[in-house]
């Protein structure tokens, strides 16, 4: 493995004897996950809103 392979993908920390999966990412501990799926989930939901403002406006 790399070393870009053996960090977390939300912080960059090492991985200890667990590791957290989310599609095909890795996380060092279940608080990064957790915050990677919020901070993606925010994300999301302004994209939708965006893309629904957008919509509206164009009918």
């Amino acid at each position: 493995m790399t070393k870009s392979e053996n960090r977390c993908s939300y912080c960059g920390g090492k991985f200890g004897l667990v590791c957290h999966h989310h599609w095909g990412l890795r996380f060092c501990r279940k608080a990064c996950k957790e915050n990677f799926l919020a901070k993606t989930a925010k994300d999301h939901a302004c994209m939708r809103r965006w893309f629904g403002f957008l919509a509206r406006n164009a009918a």
